[in-house]
């Protein structure tokens, strides 16, 4: 009997998804970046857009957020971001929370 593997690696980066009203947000924590739209899927997927072009801009720009208070400590995540090769080898990375908004 040929045995097939699945294999999971660790989460490094979190997605909390949350309703607000008749909008969905997702909000990544370890990179400060938020987004809403119509739906969940659309808020995950324009998140995981955000991700790749806010690692590809740190990347860039290097030197200017590696030394800010605020974004230096994203660089790990970043790398590993910049690791990937697809959305896919992003969404491995990302591990989604449910939530609601209260204000």
């Amino acid at each position: 009997m040929d045995c097939t593997k699945i294999m999971v690696q660790g989460k490094t980066l979190t997605v909390i998804l949350a309703k607000d009203g008749e909008k969905y947000g997702a909000f990544c924590p370890e990179l400060d970046l938020v987004t809403e739209l119509d739906s969940p899927e659309e808020a995950v997927e324009d998140l995981i857009e955000d991700i790749r072009d806010y690692a590809d801009e740190y990347i860039n720009d290097l030197e200017l957020y590696s030394k800010s208070p605020n974004r230096a400590h994203h660089l790990s995540y970043v790398e590993a971001v910049k690791a990937c090769k697809s959305d896919w080898d992003i969404k491995m990375l990302i591990e989604i929370k449910h939530g609601s908004i209260h204000v």
